[in-house]
């Protein structure tokens, strides 16, 4: 017998129920954080504004369990950056700054750049009801964030899929700039 397996067995067996509960805690993040944007689209900001008090709770409780497992719960932290990012930009006018959050800087820069296309979403949305002021504001801001994160150049461990991330959002800003060129026209 290898000495000493009932305590490794029973040492990895509470790192996988942790685990399993950081993966479960991570889906269902991500669950609300979708609900949460979802609700915001729909103009519904009060409750966006409870589902994401109930977020922020979870990614509190996330941040207790999560130690070791950081890179598999980082989209969790990243959907909830960017949900509440979303909240910020539409309720209080701002890109919301990153001690705002609690959040790594992978977490924050990664949600970030996810709030672009919920913009490009909610500018679309503004467009088709003739308000070019508000789709207007949401490019801008769209363009704020990429421009901001332009210079930066990571390693993929470092901010996974940061450079994909960059090019949606500039793809998404062009797109949106030709909508709102063709709708001044009009």
């Amino acid at each position: 017998m290898i000495p000493d397996s009932r305590n490794i067995e029973k040492r990895l067996m509470k790192a996988q129920s942790r685990w399993d509960a950081v993966m479960k805690l991570d889906s269902e993040i991500i669950r609300l954080a979708g609900k949460a944007i979802t609700s915001m689209h729909a103009g519904m900001f009060r409750e966006s504004s409870e589902t994401l008090g109930k977020l922020r709770s979870m990614v509190e409780s996330l941040k207790k369990i999560e130690k070791g497992f950081e890179y598999y719960s980082l989209q969790a932290h990243q959907e909830y950056v960017e949900a509440a990012s979303l909240y910020f930009i539409l309720k209080k006018r701002r890109i919301p700054r990153a001690d705002e959050f609690r959040e790594s800087d992978a977490a924050y820069l990664l949600g970030l750049l996810d709030v672009v296309g919920e913009l490009k979403r909610e500018a679309l949305g503004a467009l088709m009801a003739e308000d070019t002021r508000k789709a207007s504001f949401c490019y801008k801001t769209m363009l704020e964030i990429y421009d901001s994160t332009l210079p930066m150049r990571f390693a993929n461990p470092i901010t996974p899929d940061f450079r994909k991330k960059q090019d949606t959002a500039r793809i998404q800003i062009e797109n949106l700039g030709s909508d709102l060129l063709s709708a001044k026209k009009r």
